[in-house]
């Protein structure tokens, strides 16, 4: 295994049962492929309205995660960002580097993923693909600042880039 391990997030197991927990919630162990076909599948079927339920989805999941993890590691603020870095990377998601961006009128967050989950098994695309993720950032965004937040992935590995990166704006 690459990298160390951060060893905070507590998983429970109760193979009787067929649960699994992380931080406190059931969660499921679902390969990239599977998840990735999943979406491929959804874009068939609806076409753009695919990516407005991946980005809604992944909005209000991030939501509840952020909230876990600052009762569950008594973080907020700067270790916030750090914390929520350290479990995205931890759960598979990709390395999360949280950041402001000065730009011209204001401040934005601008979040880059390395090693996407999403990008690195969708293959290549003409047009960003991680929709999940883009809700994540836009809903990282409404919990470090208390305002309603969108994002847009400005840069995708499946469309060429190194990273994807994404730039969270306030919903005006």
């Amino acid at each position: 295994m690459k990298g160390k391990r951060y060893n905070r997030i507590k998983e429970e197991w109760d193979i009787t049962s067929g649960d699994f927990f992380v931080i406190g919630y059931r969660t499921l162990m679902l390969s990239t492929k599977t998840f990735v076909r999943i979406q491929k599948e959804a874009e068939k079927i609806l076409g753009d309205g695919a990516a407005v339920i991946f980005y809604e989805a992944g909005k209000k999941a991030v939501l509840v995660s952020v909230k876990r993890i600052e009762e569950e590691w008594k973080s907020e603020g700067e270790e916030l960002i750090r914390s929520l870095e350290e479990f995205y990377a931890e759960v598979g998601f990709g390395k999360f580097i949280i950041g402001e961006a000065k730009v011209e009128g204001g401040e934005e967050l601008m979040i880059k993923v390395e090693n996407s989950f999403i990008a690195k098994e969708y293959g290549k695309s003409d047009v960003p693909v991680c929709h999940f993720l883009r809700g994540y950032c836009a809903g990282i965004g409404e919990a470090l600042t208390n305002q309603e937040m969108d994002a847009e992935e400005v840069k995708c590995v499946a469309c060429g880039d190194n990273h994807c990166e994404f730039v969270v704006k306030m919903v005006e």
